[in-house]
């Protein structure tokens, strides 16, 4: 069997860290579109409910729909975070004091690794990484708060009814 070119698999490496690289500030940028559309779409919903028209239970809904954005968020975060195995992979091999041989376009065997390792059943605490649950606990927790306040009469939020 030939020995691997050393030079060849250098250059695929480096390619794959820049590859994985892009990958995962790809992954930032989707949650910032998560983080808006559960902030406009919870949002609008609330806004329903103060109108003379809206129901109290409207709150409820904009609070489940930032649930569903907040765990949404979570596991796009699980699905990020499952690459960075591979990324110190690359960096140890790269680094002169460790220097450790490994074979490169081996991403989806580290990807999955990981994903089913950790990620998978370590989704819940994601969700509370304060990088992830904010600002959808705020809705959440402010939707629930407003619709018991309402309904038990605390706060009265059509004055004219």
């Amino acid at each position: 069997m030939p020995t691997p070119d050393l030079t060849n698999i250098e250059t695929l490496l480096k390619e794959e860290y820049f590859h994985l690289q892009n990958t995962i500030e790809s992954f930032d940028s989707k949650s910032i579109t998560i983080k808006a559309w559960s902030i406009s779409g919870s949002l609008v919903v609330m806004g329903a409910g103060f109108t003379d028209k809206g129901s109290n239970e409207l709150f409820l809904v904009a609070s489940f729909a930032s649930l569903l954005f907040w765990y949404i968020e979570g596991i796009w975060k699980a699905f990020q975070q499952s690459f960075y195995d591979r990324v110190y992979t690359i960096e140890d091999h790269f680094n002169a004091e460790i220097k450790k041989p490994i074979q490169p376009l081996q991403l989806s065997h580290f990807w999955s690794k990981r994903w089913h390792g950790k990620y998978k059943k370590g989704t819940f605490k994601v969700l509370f990484w304060p990088h992830v649950m904010l600002p959808h606990v705020f809705v959440f927790l402010g939707g629930i708060a407003i619709y018991l306040l309402a309904t038990y009469h605390i706060i009265n939020l059509r004055a004219n009814i």
